[in-house]
């Protein structure tokens, strides 16, 4: 078997797909992309963040990927206005193994069944599909075209599967899941599975039969184990566009907006309403039955128990306008020292007090 052979673009190549602008020879060739640390004279390397911008002065790479704001003097740059979008669209160029599983099956591609996959004769599968090793797709589910479905992967009754998703390996989709075109489900995600609904009395807690469904919309991207509960009646929802960060729980009824964001081990109590492109940081949570406006941000490790408006930004526990929280913290670090100073101003006062009240007497 003859090894791989490393990529190689021209600086040219690169800018003409991402638009960019170039300073330096225009036919330098690159063959990897990595960063500022592990860069060398033959690799593009990326700055994106200000605070790294002396590393980005002193690194080995060729050439760096960055913006007109950031760019340091005397190096090849490839300059672009978004130095993120233009990442995500070379980072497949030089590492074109690591990202084609999250790729749809080209068009036209043979479908591809390992022969340990479980597949039901009333499934209806698209063209061009893969199912890996013990994948179980059950009665009546329906997988779109170019779909990846991975190994271990459990697919319940009457799930349906957009055209060009991506399901990586132990994904479990409970039964009547809809989920839409070009998703992406990372390891050991749960998708459907029931609210957590109880009727107590005396005591003692009666289940609630969780009867309703989930539905995922286009364009979504869900991290390793993250559970999304159906609805105890009518149905979850993820709009198009949202990524969601690993370990992310999502409860019964939340209804999330397009293009929003949830980052690693925040959290959304039952029937919760997110707007459109909604951020939660990580760590954060949000009570039950509340409606969260377009565009709000919650920062990490905050704890949202009321409505927010719209361009709300909050922080804190219970969540507060993130300047009066940052007042408020400002004065929390000097707490010991301002105790002392009352507890002097108070003896003072007692001083005072002692020798207006000896005057009176004389």
């Amino acid at each position: 078997m003859k090894p791989t052979m490393p990529p190689r673009f021209t600086l040219t190549e690169l800018a003409s797909r991402v638009g960019g602008r170039l300073r330096g020879d225009p036919e330098t060739v690159l063959t990897g992309l990595k960063t500022l640390d592990e860069a060398g004279p033959e690799d593009l390397s990326f700055l994106v963040n200000p605070r790294y911008r002396k590393a980005a002065a002193a690194c080995a790479a060729g050439v760096l990927l960055t913006s007109e704001r950031l760019a340091p003097p005397r190096r090849a740059l490839l300059l672009v206005q978004d130095p993120y979008m233009a990442l995500a669209e070379l980072l497949p160029l030089f590492y074109p193994e690591a990202t084609g599983f999250d790729r749809p099956s080209a068009a036209g591609a043979a479908s591809e069944f390992s022969e340990q996959a479980i597949v039901s004769p009333s499934a209806r599968l698209g063209s061009g599909i893969s199912l890996g090793p013990l994948a179980i797709v059950d009665a009546r589910c329906v997988i779109g075209d170019g779909a990846r479905i991975g190994a271990g992967v459990i697919l319940g009754e009457e799930c349906e599967v957009g055209d060009g998703t991506v399901l990586h390996a132990r994904v479990t989709v409970y039964p009547g899941t809809k989920i839409g075109r070009r998703v992406i489900v990372h390891s050991g995600a749960v998708l459907g599975s029931d609210g957590f609904g109880f009727a107590t009395s005396g005591g003692k807690h009666r289940k609630i039969p969780q009867v309703g469904s989930l539905r995922i919309e286009d364009d979504v991207e869900i991290g390793a184990n993250v559970t999304i509960d159906r609805a105890s009646l009518g149905t979850t929802v993820i709009g198009r566009g949202t990524k969601i960060d690993n370990l992310v729980q999502v409860a019964h009824n939340v209804r999330i907006g397009e293009d929003s964001i949830l980052a690693a081990q925040s959290g959304i109590a039952g029937s919760t309403r997110l707007g459109k492109r909604v951020t939660l940081a990580g760590q954060s949570g949000v009570a039950g039955h509340l409606v969260i406006g377009d565009e709000a941000i919650v920062a990490s490790k905050s704890a949202v128990y009321d409505d927010l408006s719209d361009r709300s930004f909050v922080a804190g526990i219970p969540a507060t306008d993130h300047r009066v929280w940052k007042r408020a913290q400002a004065v929390f670090t000097r707490l010991p020292e301002l105790r002392a100073e009352l507890r002097a101003l108070r003896r003072r006062l007692e001083e005072l007090e002692r020798r207006v009240a000896g005057r009176e007497e004389r």
